[in-house]
């Protein structure tokens, strides 16, 4: 059984509760119902780590959750849409009740769905669609009506349209106050019920994968001598121990080894956060451990990426920490303000840029990495060398180099003390880290 959350107007809650006999068969069903944008922010801070996923009424809910907390993408959702079924169905109802409609001055909001009206309607006789010439990345999500009320207010105000079909139940105010002609286009029962099964399917699978085979594997860079390795898996042993048992612990000549599942993992690290792992065997041993975490829903794969994964934890020659996760990305080293998630098996589109500017696709994947990870695309030599654990001379080399090739331009110079040269400030652009 599943917990799924609803966040809903108080418009579409009616709508949606008809189905709850259906939806609240096999999982616990919360409705959220709220009034306004920022009392849907409060509902969703108070409650999101209640749900197994996350369903919404309509785009609007969901884009104003995803401003504000861009982790929801994390979390397996859904929002309630409209299918082409839906608006053939409604043409079907109005051409019925309004044989004399002329539909070609009927106003219909874009689909965010591909509709084939032209195997409805003649040309001429075709309705108009959401034509509103508004720049929506320069609105801000909380004022979204403010422009789209004024452009159905200039429309109908221009005696062309006769009728407005729109998709957005919480204009119903707006046009009964302005007297405009309107019909309310809502997702039908089907189609709720396949947004519904939808999320279930997303909920199954990331089921199966959170059941999937983790690998750990712990070494320390230095070589260490019998009692040394006694003394490391008798502390693995007490660790286990603490957290309840949720290893399955071997010892091998040169390593431990470390099997658990996805689950666990992302539950003792947070989120492949941080690693207290490390730190617990820090605190009990005068010699540092690498540890590589290899996730995949094949325990031999999972084994190839706990050994890429312990490899990079060994560069830095200290305790680290690094996961290679299921769909290979390359998290480390925890619990440090280097973490960063990159893949080290870059796409092709990096290797032909890593030609162009000469860096390998690695040290590519791992900037671009970086970039994403600060929000910015600016980058001092200081800041590369923190990331890429390399000296500054060889930071300031790379971004010499992405200089050269145009990838990277002097965005402005910054005098970090009262001596020595003002530090370089470089712009990347990142149109030429193709994800």
């Amino acid at each position: 059984m599943y917990s799924i959350g609803i966040f809903t107007n108080e418009l579409s809650l009616a709508r949606i509760l008809k189905l709850d006999q259906e939806i609240g068969k096999k999982n616990q069903i919360t409705y959220l119902p709220y009034t306004s944008p920022q009392h849907l922010q409060f509902l969703y801070e108070q409650n999101q780590n209640q749900f197994d996923g996350l369903l919404f009424s309509g785009s609007y809910p969901y884009n104003v959750i995803r401003k504000f907390f861009p982790d929801v993408e994390e979390t397996p959702h859904a929002y309630f849409d409209l299918s082409p079924l839906d608006y053939y169905k409604v043409i079907a109802y109005l051409a019925v009740q309004q044989p004399q409609l002329d539909f070609s001055r009927v106003y219909f909001d874009r689909p965010q769905v591909p509709v084939d009206f032209e195997s409805i309607f003649l040309r001429s006789d075709a309705p108009m669609l959401g034509t509103a010439s508004i720049d929506w990345k320069n609105v801000d999500v909380l004022d979204w009506y403010q422009p789209l009320q004024t452009y159905y207010k200039q429309l109908w105000d221009s005696g062309t349209v006769d009728l407005l079909v729109t998709r957005f139940a919480s204009m119903t105010e707006f046009f009964d106050a302005h007297q405009i002609r309107h019909y309310y286009l809502a997702p039908s029962r089907e189609t709720m019920l396949e947004t519904y099964q939808n999320l279930l399917l997303q909920l199954d699978t990331r089921s199966i994968r959170e059941t999937a085979a983790c690998i750990g594997f712990i070494q320390s860079p230095e070589k260490l001598s019998g009692p040394q390795r006694e003394q490391l898996w008798d502390a693995l042993q007490a660790y286990n121990k603490q957290c309840g048992m949720p290893f399955l612990l071997y010892h091998q000549e040169n390593w431990c080894e470390l099997t658990t599942n996805i689950s666990v993992l992302k539950e003792l690290t947070q989120q492949y956060t941080v690693s207290p792992m490390a730190a617990f065997l820090s605190e009990r041993l005068p010699f540092p451990v690498c540890i590589g975490w290899g996730c995949s829903s094949s325990v031999m794969e999972a084994h190839r990426n706990g050994h890429r994964a312990l490899k990079q934890a060994e560069q830095l020659g200290t305790t680290a920490t690094f996961i290679v996760t299921d769909d290979n990305q390359l998290i480390g080293p925890l619990s440090s303000e280097r973490r960063i998630v990159y893949s080290d098996s870059p796409d092709p589109a990096l290797y032909q840029l890593s030609e162009k500017v000469g860096i390998s696709p690695l040290y590519l994947s791992r900037i671009r990495a970086v970039l994403r990870q600060k929000g910015a695309c600016t980058l001092s030599s200081e800041e590369l060398a923190f990331f890429l654990n390399v000296t500054t001379r060889s930071a300031s080399r790379i971004l010499n180099k992405l200089e050269t090739a145009g990838v990277a331009k002097v965005e402005y110079n910054r005098q970090l003390n009262l001596r020595g040269r003002p530090a370089k400030i470089y712009s990347v652009d990142l149109a030429q880290f193709p994800d």
